[in-house]
């Protein structure tokens, strides 16, 4: 599975917003569309860098409030982590990994066709170890096993053990 594979799947367009537009409606942007960060543009349409969410909270926490009155240019990453359309899935996972970005840009020959997010790897595993489970047959079982299970009785009520929590109780002391 290459990065094309993966933007087909998920179908998503690239929220891109003009490096003039202030945080607080980049913020409201990336909210509406559920995007984990944009691509900044300059007025004439030129790729300036990228802008995530991690980097607007990370930019709250050093200056306070005062980052909502600011403007994308302000807080623009100038490396936009991106891959061809041909890039297999293991390579996007690695540079997301190796850049600490929240998503990757997929280009081909120069033009962004579209975005790749951890969400969408995670979805990708998640689906993949889920038919990996379905494929798997049964264990089998003999016809001894079988029928020595179907005359197993039931244990009554009193003879219940009450199951082990798995976890250890936090005592607090007053």
């Amino acid at each position: 599975m290459n990065a094309a594979d993966i933007i087909e799947q998920y179908g998503r367009g690239v929220p891109a917003i003009v490096q003039s537009t202030k945080i607080v409606d980049v913020c409201e942007y990336l909210l509406s569309c559920q995007a984990p960060g944009t691509v900044i543009l300059s007025e004439y349409g030129e790729v300036k860098g990228t802008l995530s969410q991690k980097d607007i909270i990370n930019a709250s926490g050093r200056l306070g409030s005062s980052v909502m009155q600011m403007v994308a240019s302000d807080l623009v990453r100038d490396l936009v982590p991106a891959c061809e359309t041909t890039t297999q899935i293991i390579q996007v996972m690695e540079l997301l990994n190796n850049t600490a970005s929240e998503f990757v840009l997929v280009t081909e020959n120069g033009e962004i066709k579209g975005m790749i997010t951890l969400a969408d790897l995670h979805d990708l595993l998640l689906h993949a170890l889920t038919e990996e489970d379905e494929a798997k047959p049964d264990k089998p079982q003999t016809a001894a096993a079988k029928s020595a299970a179907s005359k197993q009785a039931e244990p009554e009520a009193s003879d219940a053990v009450p199951p082990t929590p798995e976890y250890e109780e936090v005592r607090t002391s007053a």
